[in-house]
């Protein structure tokens, strides 16, 4: 009986499950001091604005303060709503909230939500009050990296030149994008992406700085993190050759 080798992205998502069942909420959430929150009588009209400056989908909704969270708000529950009635309050809106402590593993309350099909949990610390959001996506983005939300600004670009032989690429550009942009033969059906494409070679995930040479292309590390590969460069070394897998 024949066993398939698992690949550097498989091998990524399994240490990102192991990673999240031995982390708390309180390392994953979004900490309270990067939250919007809206008061239970707060206009749509301020929702509006606050909307285009953040870009945020949910905000929970408080009653007398920060730790007396008696909702959430969804954007798409009420953009429909805003321009007829700019003056209802949010609280007309909200839907219950669902609270998770902060000590959880962050597995167990991935699996929790999914199982009853909530995207945000607020976080309480050991006293009741709360400490932070956290969601479906950040727990997610722990085990595969980040994904974009829907409601997120437009992403910047994948790719941007820096010089005739140099560019600056975002490491999740998909890997024939990146080859047909950079006009390279890059062969390797298990890898989606750059960043799985320099993993797959390093064996690892690079620091910031090290180099690794790919056929005839040079990949500098601009920045990562212990999980991903977020920005590198790029140098064309010479023609004629492919980068393959």
């Amino acid at each position: 009986m024949s066993t398939k080798k698992i690949s550097s992205e498989e091998k990524l998502i399994i240490d990102g499950v192991h990673a999240i069942k031995n982390e708390t909420a309180r390392k994953i959430m979004v900490p309270k001091d990067r939250i919007v929150f809206f008061r239970y009588d707060t206009p749509l009209r301020k929702v509006v604005a606050a909307f285009q400056e953040h870009y945020y989908s949910r905000y929970p909704v408080y009653s007398k303060n920060h730790d007396q969270v008696v909702g959430v708000l969804h954007i798409k529950d009420v953009a429909a709503f805003w321009n007829q009635c700019p003056d209802t309050p949010v609280v007309e809106f909200v839907r219950f909230p669902y609270f998770v402590y902060e000590d959880r593993p962050g597995l167990d309350v991935f699996l929790e939500l999914q199982k009853l099909r909530i995207s945000m949990a607020v976080v309480l610390n050991e006293f009741g009050g709360v400490s932070g959001l956290i969601t479906v996506e950040d727990l997610i983005e722990e085990v595969v990296g980040e994904i974009e939300d829907e409601f997120d600004r437009k992403a910047e670009a994948m790719l941007a030149k820096v010089s005739e032989n140099e560019t600056v690429v975002d490491a999740r550009m998909n890997l024939n994008d990146f080859a047909k942009a950079l006009g390279v033969a890059v062969q390797d059906p298990e890898i989606a992406t750059v960043a799985g494409l320099i993993i797959k070679h390093a064996d690892r995930i690079p620091k910031p700085g090290e180099e690794i040479t790919i056929g005839p292309l040079k990949f500098v590390i601009l920045t990562a993190s212990k999980k991903r590969i977020n920005k590198v460069s790029v140098t064309m070394q010479g023609k004629g050759h492919g980068a393959k897998g």
